[in-house]
């Protein structure tokens, strides 16, 4: 099976932030880490409206509500559990004071879900609040019976507006999965991740060896390609003088950048020879214009 459709078989790396939310902007504190997360499962509330004209179902309109995250762990210290589910708590004496009308604050929810033996998929919920805070006791007997505490995360879309592939839209939730080689999970937990914080990949290019347009290259000599991203695919062809094809073998380096023309038999001295980069497509989607190299023998 490929690794893309791996079970998902952990979870780890609770992380939340304080979340300032307004129209012209969105901000968010530096993620703190939670607590130890034992499970998450989450649900969006979604609703189906089908319209029928001609006594049959002719459109279906889908929308989408709160995504409602319930987390178990092992335990929230009384001071963060106050922070997060908006209760009182005293300094000086270390103390939560509960009045019953809690005040949660707008907070952003990240972690990360194994996926088979070593990917994972990173998540943030980019604005929500907590609510919940179960918790059980039970006395000690000849069995261990241990209890955990759950708290409940209700995610809603935020008020600003991102720019999303050219339209202004409101994020409720960023995630990535380390099986797509586009998807570079460093810093994910640096900070909440939104639309604006991803760093937009090198537009593609590419430089041959030899250079286009170069006299006196040795008859058994490759053609290299070097890429500055790493390439998903490519078509390449060598051709002589006169327009015949040449038999080569290409290869591509283990990390995708550089691709070898190697021909079968050495080249013909004296003569003109071109090799024609096609359907160049790297693995941020970016396509190369098709590059042509002519150059000529010893």
């Amino acid at each position: 099976m490929d690794k893309q459709y791996g079970e998902f078989v952990g979870v780890d790396s609770l992380n939340f932030a304080l979340v300032t939310d307004t129209e012209s902007s969105y901000s968010a504190t530096t993620p703190d880490y939670l607590a130890p997360v034992g499970e998450i499962a989450a649900e969006a509330e979604t609703n189906n409206t089908p319209t029928y004209y001609d006594n049959v179902p002719g459109n279906n309109y889908v929308s989408e509500g709160v995504t409602t995250v319930t987390i178990t762990v092992s335990n929230v210290p009384v001071k963060k559990a106050a922070l997060l589910l908006g209760k009182d708590f005293d300094e000086a004496t270390g103390r939560l004071l509960d009045s019953g009308m809690p005040n949660p604050p707008d907070v952003a929810l990240g972690y990360r879900a194994n996926i088979g033996r070593s990917d994972h998929r990173y998540t943030w919920y980019a604005k929500g609040t907590f609510s919940g805070g179960a918790e059980e006791a039970a006395t000690k007997n000849s069995d261990v019976d241990i209890r955990t505490y759950q708290l409940t995360y209700t995610a809603v879309a935020t008020t600003h507006q991102f720019l999303i592939n050219g339209e202004r839209k409101p994020i409720k939730k960023i995630s990535g999965d380390t099986t797509n080689p586009a998807f570079n999970p460093a810093g994910w937990f640096a900070q909440v991740q939104t639309p604006d914080t991803a760093t937009p990949p090198d537009t593609l290019a590419v430089t041959s060896v030899p250079a286009a347009n170069a006299t006196g290259v040795e008859v058994d000599s490759d053609i290299v390609f070097t890429f500055n991203n790493k390439i998903k695919s490519y078509s390449v062809t060598l051709i002589d003088e006169l327009l015949q094809p040449v038999g080569a073998s290409p290869s591509l380096s283990p990390d995708g950048k550089v691709l070898t023309i190697s021909p079968a038999a050495d080249l013909s001295a004296s003569t003109s020879y071109v090799a024609i980069l096609t359907d160049v497509q790297d693995v941020y989607g970016q396509h190369l214009p098709n590059t042509i190299v002519n150059f000529e023998t010893a």
